[in-house]
Formats: C-alpha cells, sequence, structure tokens
C-alpha cells in the first residue's frame, strides 16, 4: 500500500471513530433511544452540530 493510500486511510478512520463516538454519545445521551422530541425536520441539525462537537473535542 502507498503512503498516500495510508495517510487516507487513516484520515478517513480518524473522522469515522469521531462519527462513531458520536453517535454513541447520542445513544448514552437517550437522544436517540428514548426518540427525539424535536421537530423532525431539524434532526440532520442536531445529528451534524454533535458530530462537529465531537470532531472537534477529538482534535484538542
Amino acid at each position: 500500500m502507498t503512503e498516500v493510500r495510508k495517510s487516507c486511510n487513516r484520515a478517513l478512520n480518524s473522522l469515522r471513530a469521531a462519527v462513531e463516538r458520536a453517535i454513541s454519545h447520542l445513544v448514552n445521551w437517550k437522544i436517540l433511544d428514548l426518540g427525539y422530541r424535536g421537530r423532525i425536520s431539524e434532526i440532520p441539525d442536531v445529528l451534524r452540530t454533535v458530530t462537529n462537537l465531537e470532531i472537534h473535542r477529538a482534535r484538542v
């Protein structure tokens, strides 16, 4: 495997791990487990926000 490919895989795996942690946090916070009580149209924004916060937290 080339070094470029290895670098791309590391970056992708880092992002994937951050997203998996964000989903885990949502489940632990009972947001996904008990059901989302907000507007259905806001779910993508909520998930995007939590994912971005988790990615930022993982980099710090």
